[in-house]
């Protein structure tokens, strides 16, 4: 039985070094695997940082160009008030002349009417005086 016990003491510490080495080695290697698992979770943030930077730099872009935008639609807007000023005042004005020019054209028949073929003046008749 002695025999036994010395026997077995060896055992059981083989057996309890064996099992702190699966163990040792259990852990290096589920320390390893989240390593690898951390390391690709980080790139795939990174890669969606990135995305997310260059989609915020665009939008930043976008804003300045709409600034932009804006200012030439604000003077386009300016410009094409005074266009319309411009030409409605033009508008008033061709009216005027057409009337006018149909004032003028009316006393030039007047006109007409009153003078001979030759140029004499014609003779007209006058007015009656209403008694009294």
């Amino acid at each position: 039985m002695l025999h036994l016990l010395r026997l077995q003491r060896p055992f059981l510490i083989y057996c309890g070094l064996g099992l702190a080495a699966i163990i040792g080695w259990s852990s290096f290697a589920y320390s390893t695997w989240s390593a690898r698992q951390l390391t690709r979770q980080v790139s795939i943030l990174t890669n969606e940082r990135n995305e997310a930077r260059a989609k915020h730099d665009q939008l930043q872009k976008s804003a300045g160009d709409l600034k932009q935008l804006e200012a030439k639609l604000s003077s386009v807007r300016a410009e094409y008030s005074r266009a319309v000023e411009g030409w409605a005042q033009t508008r008033a004005k061709n009216d005027r002349a057409q009337q006018e020019l149909a004032a003028l054209t009316k006393r030039i028949e007047q006109a007409k009417d009153g003078v001979s073929q030759t140029g004499s003046i014609r003779q007209t008749q006058a007015p009656k005086r209403s008694v009294r």
